[in-house]
């Protein structure tokens, strides 16, 4: 993988997708979170609007938090590969270094960029 550290910015990006657009939807963001999806799927370096909107959706969970307790999804920044026969896929564009599991049938679908992952040696 390369020395890039903006892979694991892309990693950590793609990995939080899902709860992203959750709270985006939550806190009425979603235009926000669907233009940065947009730009991103066409090529343009959006790291610094994924960036502020993760700051933006941050400082308004706060707020939140301290009027009202709100269950909300945890876990790893990163999706490591199972130790098992599954195959192991990677970005398809290959801006991050995010690697997911995928049973034998259909690789996993990158939640950035909605295709399929590449599988990985």
């Amino acid at each position: 993988m390369s020395q890039d550290p903006r892979r694991e910015e892309w990693a950590a990006v793609c990995a939080r997708l899902r709860r992203l657009a959750g709270d985006a939807n939550w806190f009425a963001l979603r235009p926000d979170f669907d233009d940065l999806t947009a730009a991103t799927r066409a090529g343009e370096d959006t790291l610094d609007g994924w960036r502020a909107l993760e700051t933006k959706l941050a400082r308004l969970a706060e707020a939140e938090l301290n009027q009202v307790y709100r269950h909300a999804e945890g876990g790893n920044v990163r999706t490591r590969p199972d130790t098992g026969s599954e195959a192991r896929h990677g970005c398809p564009r290959e801006i991050c270094d995010r690697v997911a599991p995928a049973p034998a049938g259909a690789p996993p679908q990158c939640p950035l960029f909605g295709v399929p992952m590449h599988e990985l040696p």
